[in-house]
């Protein structure tokens, strides 16, 4: 069900959704709004907006929080759900509802920081800072990690006083309806709406609507334009996280070791390589390139790829036929180009004929740095292993791209750590972690370039869905 000013509404039509692991299987019928129930919504936002900007940002932040408490404590039976419809593991399925009451707890203890009015001289009331909200807020949410960033998106735009309409993704809607439906259910009527529609057109049409004043959106460099350009009909303010292609660097100093080949599979492989901030490209010094790339395989072999309900499945499926066929694209354009293309693990056998949309964990190496695997963003479990000289010529080859959304550098060397660090490119850069085990909800989340604009989480997450709103006082005239 669609939720609408505080009700549950169906939507003018449905859509079948399908698992992943076995597309002929309709894992359930979506409510597809319209054209009049996206009038609803926004409407509803627009009127709630008043009431619930006058609360103070503790109150705001103590029915946030326990709205997100009561929504993960109600989701809390419906992971399997969840896995039939994304595909990903059931233990990542349930870790992503666990999230929801850290996420929201965690994002509301800054919320009074982020938003305190600012003295530009501590010592006089006036000249100050205030930030205030846009009003209307919003939320078009990708299929990854949908739950999680239901809750961080909502969690700070409704800290910072603003309502929402929240589109949740088109091909995984069902749970992300239900944390949604919740979430609302704990706040006055209309603070939260959530819509769900098949393709782009709800999307669009959301984006576009006069009674929006601030977009946030996390999802694909192509799809971040589309809204981008659709916002500057009425300069509608936008916030992206978009693609990467991020890279990471071992540095001379390390041996392949256990833990470091374990932390390497983890970052690269999680949600099948289908996570923004996941390791994208792999520099090594030249010498020790094919030792680690048969080191990562061999760690693979353990790769059961399969139905995430499975016990025995630790990757699921890609989350769409298009997803999976791109990276086929990919893989087959490198290995047309000379790269070396290796695979490990297996398909369960249970599974092997269902038509899934599997892919194994893949290793490629001798890859032209100007291939299409090099330098697109590949959102599979595809890992281009490239060979250096010199850390410096990594460094270079890191930053030669249109992304920057995160990077690392791996050693045991504190200097060498330090220069690489302030050389790379990216919104986060970090040293011996990357991807989800380098994200610290108290720090902002971001990229430069083709990676977006603007930033999620920590005090600038908040503060990205207000506007500064300046006050002078001058003595009355005499």
């Amino acid at each position: 069900m669609l939720t609408i000013d505080g009700e549950a509404r169906p939507g003018a039509t449905t859509y079948q959704v399908r698992n992943p692991a076995r597309p002929a299987e309709v894992v359930g019928d979506a409510p597809a709004a319209d054209r009049d129930q996206l009038d609803a919504a926004v409407g509803a936002a627009r009127r709630a907006a008043p009431g619930w900007r006058a609360l103070d940002v503790a109150e705001r932040v103590a029915a946030v929080t326990a709205a997100a408490s009561q929504a993960a404590e109600q989701l809390s039976g419906q992971a399997r759900l969840y896995t039939r419809e994304h595909g990903k593991v059931l233990s990542e399925a349930r870790f992503e509802i666990d999230t929801a009451p850290v996420l929201a707890s965690l994002l509301g203890s800054m919320a009074e920081t982020a938003l305190a009015p600012e003295r530009i001289d501590p010592q006089q009331a006036y000249p100050r800072l205030q930030r205030e909200p846009y009003g209307v807020a919003a939320l078009v949410l990708p299929f990854n990690w949908p739950l999680a960033l239901t809750v961080t998106k909502l969690t700070s735009a409704l800290a910072a006083g603003n309502t929402a309409v929240v589109k949740v993704p088109p091909t995984c809607p069902l749970a992300a309806l239900q944390l949604g439906a919740a979430f609302a259910a704990a706040l006055p009527p209309g603070v939260v709406n959530v819509l769900a529609g098949p393709g782009a057109e709800l999307a669009q049409a959301l984006v576009t609507h006069p009674g929006i004043d601030v977009i946030s959106l996390t999802g694909g460099v192509a799809t971040g334009r589309a809204v981008m350009a659709a916002a500057a009909s009425r300069l509608t303010p936008v916030l992206l996280e978009l693609g990467g292609n991020d890279a990471a660097i071992i540095g001379p100093d390390l041996d392949v070791s256990d833990e470091l080949v374990e932390r390497l599979v983890t970052a690269t492989y999680t949600t099948g390589g289908q996570v923004c901030m996941a390791i994208k490209r792999l520099y090594v010094p030249r010498h020790r390139g094919h030792e680690l790339a048969d080191a990562v395989l061999a760690r693979c072999e353990k790769e059961v790829v399969g139905d995430g309900l499975a016990e025995d499945t630790t990757l699921g499926p890609l989350h769409t036929s298009a997803g999976r066929d791109r990276v086929h694209t990919l893989v087959a354009d490198a290995r047309a180009q000379g790269a070396t293309v290796r695979t490990a693990g297996r398909i369960r056998e249970a599974d092997a004929d269902a038509g899934g949309y599997f892919v194994l964990p893949t290793v490629v190496t001798d890859l032209a740095p100007d291939s299409a695997l090099a330098t697109e963003e590949q959102f599979g479990p595809v890992l281009p292993i490239f060979g250096y000289r010199d850390i410096d010529d990594a460094v270079a080859a890191a930053n030669g791209t249109d992304f920057g959304l995160t990077a690392s550098v791996w050693t045991g060397d504190d200097a060498l750590a330090d220069r690489v660090v302030a050389q790379l490119v990216a919104g986060t850069v970090s040293v011996n972690c990357h991807g989800m085990a380098a994200q610290d909800p108290r720090l902002p989340f971001g990229g430069v370039g083709q990676s977006g604009l603007g930033r999620e989480l920590g005090v600038d997450g908040i503060r990205a869905f207000t506007q500064p709103r300046a006050f002078v006082r001058h003595p009355a005239p005499r």
